[in-house]
């Protein structure tokens, strides 16, 4: 699926995002708790550690590696995910300049608005020093002064990916004999690969979304509505401890990849497509499960078999030294060989995206792609079927490659029934 962001805000950046909030507001919300969900109990306890510093400090030195490998002089990012990968320090993006410098060789700095040194104080904890600037002060010549300071006057700059433009114009302006060029080398380098801990948290968060959408599943009934089973889907993340939720699609909306504003209450015989997740530590899941109410049709569990085929030679074929763009082709093959093509026509998306940090972040299982896969890179793989003006089936787990080949971090999906789905 496409980004979007789920409701209560577990992960940010997901792309279904007027049908989640037009989902979200339509009904009347009422205080029972169905049965199901009520028998659920927080599993935050028992969820695996934070990130450690130590992590983070051996993440820096391997940005810092690269630095030196690749004759760059320093790093610099902005808030967001890379922020939080090298630092562990959550800040939002503004107009104001609040920036992490990592140089070659030494500790790390921030740059941060003086009415916010408190806060920065309290957020990043002696671990680097905070240089500030005043209101009516330039942060890029700050930033401009502390470069040469570290002798970084000619060279090279690399700016986190998702900088905006306007930083890198002041920058160029505050620093003009500094070339600056982008560092997705060195954060995908970093980012792509999970360790233990990642993958422990990422597997964590998964699980606890299986379990949300088993227990919402459960509540299913003639004349539900949409809105009705997404606050189910919510209401069972907040009963195991974690914020999050999901798209809700019945009957031809599923049919639509992200949702189309279909109303339509739940009859017997309908299609039903939940899509969504919620974040364990910052680790992001994404599960998507298609049932049916009621009895399938035969052309219903006939395509559910395909596409549940199809997720499954994609995961035997995903192995180190694959490129992402083969287990695309694997499973797009077996849509293909199934009477659902060519190419993007019934199958319209990509296979998968990676997943950390962000719900969707590099790499991507898509056509053409020839990124190699690694062990410890990890990707949604979520092959489908659309069929305008009737149904559609997706399956989505998340797979991390390892030594041997692919793992599903979730049990995949194995029926049409919304008691069995998984």
């Amino acid at each position: 699926m496409e980004r979007r962001e789920f409701l209560r805000g577990a992960l940010g950046t997901l792309a279904g995002v007027s049908i989640l909030e037009a989902q979200a507001d339509a009904g009347v919300v009422t205080a029972e708790v169905p049965p199901s969900i009520g028998a659920l109990t927080s599993a935050a306890a028992d969820a695996p550690p934070a990130i450690s510093e130590a992590e983070r400090a051996g993440r820096r030195a391997l940005a810092q590696r690269f630095l030196t490998e690749m004759r760059l002089d320093a790093l610099l990012i902005e808030p967001g995910p890379n922020l939080m990968y090298y630092t562990g320090v959550p800040w939002g993006r503004s107009e104001r300049l609040f920036a992490y410098l990592l140089p070659q060789e030494g500790t790390g700095l921030f740059v941060c608005p003086a009415f916010e040194q408190q806060k920065a104080e309290t957020l990043i904890q002696n671990r680097f020093p905070i240089h500030t600037w005043q209101e009516d002060e330039s942060p890029y010549q700050l930033l401009g002064r502390l470069l040469r300071d570290r002798g970084i006057v000619t060279g090279t700059l690399t700016l986190d990916g998702s900088a905006r433009y306007f930083l890198a114009e002041e920058l160029a302006r505050a620093a003009p004999a500094l070339t600056l060029v982008a560092a997705d080398p060195i954060t995908r380098a970093g980012r792509g690969v999970k360790s233990a801990p990642e993958l422990a948290l990422a597997r964590y968060a998964n699980q606890v979304t299986l379990r949300a959408f088993r227990a919402a599943l459960e509540t299913l009934r003639e004349d539900m509505t949409q809105a009705e089973l997404g606050r189910n889907i919510r209401q069972a993340f907040d009963q195991l401890g974690y914020s999050g939720g999901a798209l809700v699609l019945f009957g031809e909306a599923s049919a639509y990849p992200h949702g189309v504003e279909r109303p339509e209450p739940l009859r017997e015989g309908m299609v039903v497509l939940v899509d969504g997740g919620t974040s364990v530590h910052g680790y992001a899941s994404d599960v998507t499960r298609t049932v049916v109410f009621g009895t399938p049709t035969a052309e219903q569990q006939r395509v559910f078999d395909i596409v549940r085929e199809a997720q499954a030679r994609a995961l035997r074929a995903a192995r180190p030294g694959q490129t992402c763009g083969e287990i695309d082709a694997v499973a797009r093959t077996t849509i293909e060989q199934a009477g659902f093509g060519p190419g993007y026509r019934f199958f319209t998306h990509r296979l998968g995206h990676g997943i950390g940090l962000e719900g969707h972040e590099w790499p991507y299982l898509v056509r053409g792609s020839t990124v190699e896969l690694r062990p410890g890179m990890t990707f949604s793989n979520e092959p489908g079927i659309y069929q305008y003006g009737k149904f559609g089936v997706r399956l989505e787990d998340i797979m991390v490659i390892t030594d041997s080949g692919g793992e599903l971090l979730t049990e995949p999906a194995r029926s049409l029934s919304p008691t069995l789905a998984s």
